[in-house]
């Protein structure tokens, strides 16, 4: 047995994995839903956290409804579709962070405070059109609990065109893709689907954008998830809706753009009252 151990002392039972352009991608993809616990009041710099290897970790999956990339300080995006769903669940809506602490990954739910509708540069209203939201998240990160998802780096949508290589991120199938096996569950982390750009889709109407299609099947949970360049992992488009037949998902995707995205996420600005 001493060989046979000597062979087997270097396996990564708990790793997740060498680093790369996709995964750091991850980082900024968090869940959007509803707890199914009320979490405790908050204590001075102190958070209401769910670990890992917790036995009854399962219990307090979130409710997944779609999903969030970290586009900014404070900031994060998703559908417009994923805020209706929560206002419909007369629930304001949680992100779930996740940070790795001595080898234990532990959950920490952030209440989304404030969601705003996009802002349409053409008509300076809000075109509800636009399947687009910002979240407005001020979470204040310490050393004992940082805040755990990463800015992402935005790429030029526009620079895009029929055949590229595109890898689009999220959580498809919401809290059952982390209960579907038997082993190996519940660590809650995003999900990757490789393609390629199969068409691009102009602005027809006044009250339209520019689509970009991907020949990628999508699930629920992915509305809102990043479409990135695999090798650079920068973000150019957010996952708005998919198209089913039968219930069978199809390899027809649509990501909005991040041209429309960035200027719309950069010029919000907000103040946090002590």
């Amino acid at each position: 047995m001493g060989r046979y151990q000597d062979l087997t002392k270097n396996i990564p039972w708990k790793s997740f994995g060498k680093d790369s352009a996709t995964s750091k991608v991850g980082l900024s993809l968090v869940p959007v839903g509803i707890l199914p616990f009320k979490p405790l009041p908050p204590k001075p710099n102190a958070l209401p956290v769910i670990h890992s290897n917790d036995p009854d970790a399962e219990k307090y999956l979130m409710n997944i409804v779609g999903t969030a990339i970290q586009a900014g300080d404070g900031k994060l995006i998703t559908c417009a579709h994923v805020v209706e769903a929560l206002i419909e669940q007369k629930s304001s809506g949680y992100i779930l962070s996740r940070i790795m602490r001595d080898g234990t990954i532990i959950y920490i739910p952030y209440p989304i405070q404030c969601a705003l509708r996009y802002i349409d540069p053409r008509t300076d209203k809000v075109n509800s059109n636009v399947d687009l939201a910002v979240l407005i998240l001020p979470a204040k990160s310490t050393k004992l609990i940082p805040y755990g998802p990463h800015n992402v780096h935005w790429g030029d949508s526009r620079k895009l065109g029929v055949g590229d290589q595109v890898v689009i991120g999220g959580y498809p199938l919401g809290k059952e893709m982390f209960l579907i096996t038997k082993s190996n569950r519940g660590i809650v982390q995003p999900t990757f689907y490789s393609g390629i750009v199969s068409a691009v889709l102009p602005a027809t109407k006044s009250d339209e954008t520019r689509i970009i299609q991907v020949n990628i099947p999508s699930a629920g949970g992915m509305s809102g998830g990043a479409m990135f360049d695999p090798k650079t992992g920068k973000v150019t488009g957010m996952v708005t809706s998919c198209v089913h037949f039968k219930s069978i998902p199809q390899p027809m995707t649509y990501v909005l753009p991040s041209e429309i995205i960035f200027p719309f996420v950069e010029v919000i600005t907000f103040e946090t009252k002590r």
